[in-house]
């Protein structure tokens, strides 16, 4: 037994040294298995939408009133007086004007950021008027003021504006290129006096034909020189419709097009009645 212990022990020894010193294969982390694993093409992100310039589109549009409604989400009746005439907003000029309503009511406006409008005292002229336009006025004269938020949605095509104020009111307009955006720049003024009379030379068009000589008035609005001679406006008014019994004196916007001249409506500024 004395002589069979070391050696029993010496065995013991050299077994674990076998085993200490073998080399062993650990498996693959999934970090490696990730590193030798093929790369997977991942799709392209797709192009984000461009943003609308908030200056530019609000100019380059006339803004017609689609929707109007309180903090509640009630629609503001108010801001509809007529179905058949809707409201709207144009900007030019750092101005930003109401169309469609009884009165001409305008303010400054500033745009802070793309997001946010500030809109100054308003301004407006003093017509009487039944009441749907009146309160229409003054619902719209109260909403354009102190800080609008602003966004712009849509295409060019038929691109959306949305003005938020501050009691919650939501206004939403609809937009169309103005006739400088179609057009292709300014037009110059022009005051033109509508003859009662039938156009001689009617045409085609989405339009009545016309009688209109060419008036002249100074920096005070006061008639001056000599009108022109009576002449066929066969493509009429952009935006003029004649009235039964009445002659009108408009301000309008010209514009040229490839050699042919474009009338825009800007402004009645006399109406005369006629037998």
């Amino acid at each position: 037994m004395p002589l069979q212990h070391p050696r029993r022990l010496a065995l013991v020894v050299a077994a674990l040294c076998v085993a200490g010193c073998a080399k062993s294969t650990p498996p693959e982390s999934p970090a490696s298995e990730a590193a030798t694993a093929p790369a997977v093409a991942s799709a392209p992100a797709s192009p984000a939408a461009p943003v609308p310039d908030t200056a530019a589109t609000l100019v380059a549009y006339e803004w017609q009133l689609q929707s109007a409604v309180d903090a509640t989400s009630q629609s503001i009746a108010a801001l509809f007086p007529n179905p058949d005439k809707p409201l709207g907003l144009l900007f030019a000029d750092g101005r930003i004007n109401v169309t469609g309503g009884c009165n001409r009511l305008s303010a400054a406006y500033q745009l802070p950021d793309a997001a946010l409008m500030q809109v100054g005292q308003g301004m407006s002229t003093m017509m009487a008027c039944p009441p749907p336009l009146a309160n229409a006025d003054a619902a719209f004269a109260k909403f354009l003021s102190g800080t609008l938020q602003v966004a712009i949605e849509g295409g060019a095509g038929a691109p959306q504006l949305r003005l938020a104020a501050a009691d919650g009111s939501t206004l939403t307009f609809t937009g169309t290129p103005t006739p400088e955006a179609r057009f292709g720049g300014p037009g110059t003024r022009a005051f033109l006096e509508i003859s009662p009379e039938p156009c001689v030379a009617p045409a085609p068009s989405a339009r009545p034909c016309l009688m209109v000589r060419d008036r002249h008035f100074d920096e005070n609005g006061l008639a001056s020189g000599t009108p022109g001679e009576w002449r066929a406006l066969p493509a009429g008014i952009e935006g003029y419709t004649p009235v039964a019994g009445e002659q009108h004196v408009v301000r309008v916007k010209r514009f040229e097009q490839a050699g042919t001249e474009h009338f825009v409506l800007d402004l009645i500024i006399e109406t005369r009645t006629v037998q």
